[in-house]
């Protein structure tokens, strides 16, 4: 069986291996599963690198996310699920950059049998941590303001339909004016490019009403800008790391205006929620999937043997969409 590794931490491009591997069987508990689409994530990229929150033993497997058909169980596992759709949890524990893996039974969430593998497939990260970043913090009202950065994002996409669906407003800070009209197309209420006049802009588009959320996905001067229109006791929350800068938030705001600062991990969320929180919160974000409420331009698929040319693509900063795996 034919699976993507890395042998050591480095850059993409020199490390990661195309394996062949013997197929797993699933031990107890267990479901086998024929991966069908996989995405390539910045974390995946960063995870590879070995800068990445976690950092795993070597030779590792890669793929975080997926969906595919279960194939075969182990025992004290329904064999009636044999055939059925499966979103694959982003927990680290199994890889998905694969043919098949094998997975424990509380990773494997049911998905709709007839949906769009590749939307599916990119069920399991950004649309999750965009329903987070939204509800996880403060308790929205309809019509409230939410500003996010790095606006251009698939992540940042998920939080304009998932805003759009509960009634908020959103402000959006992108770096290239191209991708300005595909975010008011998508239902963006207020799209912006940064520069220095970034909270004076940003000021005037939402006029006496303060923002009540700031999800930042770029850190540096851009969340800085936004940090005094955010309301009184707000919330900032962080969800990438790839630029590596700071998130400066002027102390007088954190000190007289008791603004707060999160860190959001989607692997922390899993690891410290129930079970069954998680599963309803997916098959609730695979129901909008499947209704077309949340959807991701695709950009590319790719084979595996096509490796090196796939995570290469994924890289570029000037994609439109997501590249993935697909598996016959």
């Amino acid at each position: 069986m034919k699976t993507l590794q890395i042998s050591s931490f480095g850059s993409p491009a020199d490390v990661v291996e195309l394996a062949e591997i013997e197929r797993g069987d699933p031990g107890p508990g267990q479901l086998a599963v024929a991966i069908e689409a996989a995405p390539i994530n910045p974390s995946d990229l960063t995870l590879i690198k070995g800068v990445y929150g976690a950092r795993p033993e070597l030779p590792a497997a890669l793929g975080a996310e997926g969906v595919g058909r279960v194939i075969a169980v182990g025992d004290a596992v329904d064999a009636a699920r044999v055939g059925e759709r499966v979103l694959v949890v982003p927990t680290l524990e199994q890889a998905t950059w694969r043919q098949q893996t094998v997975l424990d039974e509380r990773n494997a969430v049911p998905v709709d049998a007839d949906g769009d593998p590749l939307q599916l497939a990119m069920l399991g990260i950004n649309p999750l941590t965009a329903y987070c970043l939204l509800h996880g913090y403060v308790k929205l009202a309809p019509a409230a303001w939410v500003a996010q950065t790095g606006a251009s994002s698939a992540t940042a996409g998920y939080v304009v339909a998932l805003a759009k669906l509960a009634g908020l407003r959103t402000l959006n800070v992108v770096r290239r004016a191209d991708a300005v009209k595909p975010l008011l197309d998508a239902g963006a209420d207020v799209v912006l490019v940064d520069g220095a006049d970034l909270a004076e802009q940003a000021a005037g588009a939402i006029g006496d009403a303060p923002l009540e959320l700031i999800i930042d996905a770029v850190a540096g001067e851009t969340a800085t800008k936004l940090a005094p229109l955010l309301k009184a006791g707000g919330p900032i929350v962080s969800y990438t790391a790839r630029n590596r800068q700071p998130l400066s938030i002027p102390v007088v705001d954190l000190i007289f205006r008791g603004l707060s600062v999160h860190g959001y991990w989607l692997n922390r969320w899993l690891d410290s929620t129930p079970q069954e929180t998680i599963v309803r919160t997916y098959r609730d974000l695979a129901t909008l999937v499947g209704n077309g409420t949340l959807a991701a331009p695709v950009e590319a698929t790719y084979a595996l043997a096509d490796y090196r040319e796939a995570i290469g693509h994924a890289a570029q900063n000037d994609r439109h969409g997501k590249v993935l795996f697909t598996f016959q």
